[in-house]
């Protein structure tokens, strides 16, 4: 191989070199670029779950299935059964962050309440809305209240006069609280009407009339009484009591097969035929129950409306009796069509269901 070939060769493998070195390194830069990239990239954006009155537990984990990382701050709260629950987040939920954000929530540590507060001189219907708003749907709350009793005094009706326990109790464990309450200065008086021979109607129309604690009492008519009429009443006729005393009337019931006209029974239908049960009276209601409902409710520091409801099988609901009371136990007899659904309303709040046999 002559000199110029030999250099001409040289010059050859020199741009190759050149050419393979230069390829080299823009290749390799190439590959910086992009592993400098792909390590810089933006961050995932994700969406802010909802947690706000979830238990820690839950929203723990809704935060790690959105790469969120929780930031937890605790504080006492005003509602019992609120322990361990978040009360508040921020960012709040359906904010757009990136992953790996961190998320405070605020998480409570349940109620402080250690002692009994004073309740003399508030009203006892501010004392139990305050403890219901505490402890409501709590199976059992640090803090109930006993049946008061109530007695006169000259201070606005439902204020409470004694407590017990005394203020600064504390609260170990369940605590029951008795008060005495004002039922006002004095007495107003009532005078006591002439129940005997009134039919269930008109009892139930009497009473809502006359501000007395009835007490229902039954039995099936013996020879010489009208069935579903009062045969005795345990206060005096024209006798003046304190209002909202209690008066007993006991009622005589109709046997079974009874025919009625209105709603007194005028006849018995045991040994007759059809025909002759069918010219008594155009009246036959023997499809009705007759009875004493009976039920207890609260005791309030003044008369609530109280309404005895009625849905019977068929037709229209209609309301038996409507009445002030004061609470404890209410009675009234019914005559209502078998399979009829009473309902014991106070305060417009429906408190008892009964189905007629």
């Amino acid at each position: 191989m002559t000199k110029n070939e030999i250099q001409g060769e040289l010059q050859k493998n020199i741009r190759a070199f050149v050419l393979y070195t230069l390829a080299t390194f823009i290749l390799m830069g190439l590959s910086a670029l992009a592993v400098f990239f792909f390590a810089n990239k933006g961050e995932e954006q994700v969406l802010v779950p909802n947690v706000t009155g979830k238990s820690l537990t839950r929203a723990l984990l809704e935060m790690q299935g959105k790469e969120l990382y929780p930031k937890l701050q605790l504080r006492y709260s005003d509602l019992p059964g609120e322990a361990g629950q978040v009360l508040s987040q921020s960012p709040s939920a359906g904010s757009i962050v990136k992953a790996g954000r961190r998320v405070t929530l605020v998480v409570s540590r349940g109620v402080v309440i250690d002692h009994l507060g004073n309740y003399v001189g508030t009203n006892i219907d501010t004392v139990k809305t305050k403890l219901d708003m505490l402890y409501g749907g709590v199976d059992a709350p640090p803090i109930t209240i006993a049946e008061p009793v109530f007695k006169l005094d000259s201070s606005p009706i439902g204020t409470i006069l004694e407590q017990e326990p005394a203020e600064g109790t504390p609260i170990t464990q369940g605590v029951e609280l008795h008060f005495v309450v004002s039922k006002g200065a004095s007495e107003s008086l009532v005078r006591i009407p002439n129940f005997l021979g009134s039919t269930i109607s008109q009892i139930l129309e009497e009473m809502g009339k006359v501000n007395l604690l009835f007490d229902f009492h039954g039995h099936i008519a013996n020879a010489g009484e009208t069935a579903g009429t009062v045969v005795s009443q345990s206060l005096a006729a024209e006798s003046s009591v304190a209002e909202f005393s209690q008066i007993t009337l006991e009622i005589a019931l109709p046997a079974a097969g009874a025919v009625f006209s209105g709603d007194t029974i005028v006849e018995n239908t045991r040994g007759r035929n059809e025909a002759e049960v069918a010219g008594m009276s155009t009246n036959n209601f023997s499809n009705v129950s007759y009875g004493i409902f009976s039920s207890d409710i609260s005791h309030y520091p003044i008369a609530v409306p109280v309404k005895i409801d009625a849905y019977p099988p068929e037709g229209s609901p209609f309301t038996i009796a409507s009445f002030n009371h004061i609470g404890g136990n209410i009675s009234l007899p019914y005559s209502v069509p078998h399979g009829t659904v009473l309902t014991l309303n106070v305060l417009n709040q429906t408190k008892e269901r009964y189905t007629v046999q």
